[in-house]
């Protein structure tokens, strides 16, 4: 009977351990579940660097290391050799948190290589080091970056609506703004190079949105 238990708690043991890669495997098949190029929200604050970066995709980056941690883009266009590409932020339920827009463009005259020019965010989660991040007011913009000034004006007779990008040129940082009442608010941010205005782009990041000249 005593090598009967001990046999039982072996093949018991065996058991659990083999089921404990199937475990694994099974949360590994969630993630990939997720559409390509979808990556769960991370949790906790993701930094925006003013003139230099957004979380791990910095200026001047090769687009090749983008795709690398990133994957292919959700969404984009692309035209005379400029590109955006369009990643939606995902939570771990699949739940569209925003998107991350990269703008780039040839590195060089040699026409090779493509690197980022300006990177936008439309998620929470991402913030500077002075607490700026979606949802906040043009107030608290300009407490922060007084110099800031307006830099682009976009309407929507669908959503008769106004949308307007405040840039601080020098420490590369813009702010898509939007009047919801008597308040106005940040609904995205982009990081671009200091001392180069935002609007430099040759493709706009705005569908639905008509610029005013």
């Amino acid at each position: 009977m005593r090598q009967f238990n001990i046999l039982s708690v072996f093949l018991l043991a065996l058991v659990l351990g083999c089921n404990e890669p199937n475990k694994k495997t099974t949360e590994e098949d969630k993630e990939a579940r997720l559409p390509a190029g979808a990556f769960p929200e991370y949790s906790g604050d993701l930094m925006i660097v003013p003139g230099k970066s957004i979380d791990n995709v910095f200026l001047g980056q090769d687009m090749q290391e983008v795709f690398k941690i990133l994957g292919n883009p959700n969404d984009g266009d692309a035209a005379m050799g400029k590109a955006w590409g369009i990643w939606y932020l995902r939570d771990s339920t699949d739940t569209k948190k925003g998107m991350l827009s990269v703008y780039s463009s040839y590195k060089d005259s040699t026409m090779v290589t493509k690197d980022v020019k300006q990177i936008v965010v439309s998620a929470s989660n991402y913030r500077t080091d002075k607490g700026l991040r979606i949802g906040v007011s043009l107030d608290e913009i300009k407490a922060v970056f007084p110099n800031v000034k307006k830099a682009e004006i976009y309407v929507s007779t669908v959503k008769k609506d106004t949308l307007v990008v405040y840039d601080a040129e020098d420490e590369g940082i813009a702010f898509d703004v939007r009047n919801k009442g008597d308040h106005f608010f940040t609904t995205a941010i982009t990081v671009h190079p200091k001392k180069v205005s935002v609007n430099s782009t040759y493709l706009t990041i705005h569908p639905g949105w008509n610029k005013v000249q």
